[in-house]
């Protein structure tokens, strides 16, 4: 066989392998856009809010978006309450950035002006929940513009011309930074945390009785669940407080919820 035969086959295999590779990327964008777009569907979306303006609750979520714990219950936990509270209009839920996991300061700004720019165009809980569907390995550098940029062409309904005008405008860079120095005056320590309360009222830390802490954390982490939710808005209607579960114990992870 001579040699200009040889290299056919060789870029013919190489294109093949590509091309099933791309096949592959594909089919995997597809599945996780229809997941996020299922969950999401139907439900009104406001700058960082998602649910009903009139939602008599609202709950402040606290997230880093290179969290694995985040992430964890962004995909374990949240769709249980999007479905139960959010969808029927009895809960809304609020984005808060908050810097716990992503190590580079610069990263952590570039990836919050990247969602504030989706939540110009209400397409921030599709941006987050896309993001963490693909979250990469925590405290490595795969936050890059063609990381960001991916998760944006994912995000049905996302103009991208105005996607990457938004991140720009609008002081993001500036909101970023303080939504996490507001985080840390407030009292919070480790994402993902929440406060709740009646909309438009005073918002209270809220726990939960679900309490996991890793050993080189100070710090238990609340995993909500539907039914503190239920609890809570329970508690709200009859105009008692959100206590803390600080009598819960925390059980202690030895690796990360992924």
């Amino acid at each position: 066989m001579g040699i200009a035969a040889l290299l056919t086959i060789v870029v013919a295999s190489g294109l093949l392998v590509l091309t099933r590779h791309a096949s592959s990327q594909a089919a995997l964008e597809h599945n996780i856009d229809h997941k996020v777009s299922a969950q999401l569907s139907g439900i009104p979306q406001e700058g960082t809010t998602l649910g009903s303006r009139t939602a008599p609750v609202t709950m402040e979520v606290f997230i880093d978006l290179e969290d694995p714990t985040s992430r964890w219950w962004f995909r374990e936990d949240l769709p249980a309450i999007i479905a139960a509270y959010v969808r029927t209009g009895a809960l809304k839920l609020r984005y808060h950035a908050f810097k716990r996991n992503t190590y580079w300061p610069a990263v952590f700004v570039k990836q919050q002006t990247a969602t504030l720019a989706a939540g110009a165009q209400n397409r921030l809980w599709n941006y987050i929940d896309t993001f963490f569907y693909e979250q990469g390995r925590e405290l490595t550098r795969y936050v890059t513009e063609s990381y960001l940029g991916g998760i944006a062409r994912q995000t049905p309904g996302l103009d991208l011309a105005d996607w990457l005008a938004d991140r720009h405008t609008g002081h993001r860079e500036e909101q970023a930074t303080a939504e996490d120095q507001s985080a840390k005056a407030i009292g919070l320590h480790v994402t993902p945390a929440f406060r709740i309360g009646k909309t438009g009222g005073r918002m209270s830390i809220f726990t939960g009785r679900t309490m996991i802490q890793y050993p080189e954390q100070k710090h238990p982490i609340a995993l909500i669940e539907a039914p503190d939710i239920a609890n809570a808005i329970g508690l709200l209607d009859r105009g008692e407080q959100i206590p803390l579960a600080s009598h819960v114990s925390p059980k202690i992870l030895r690796r990360r919820l992924e």
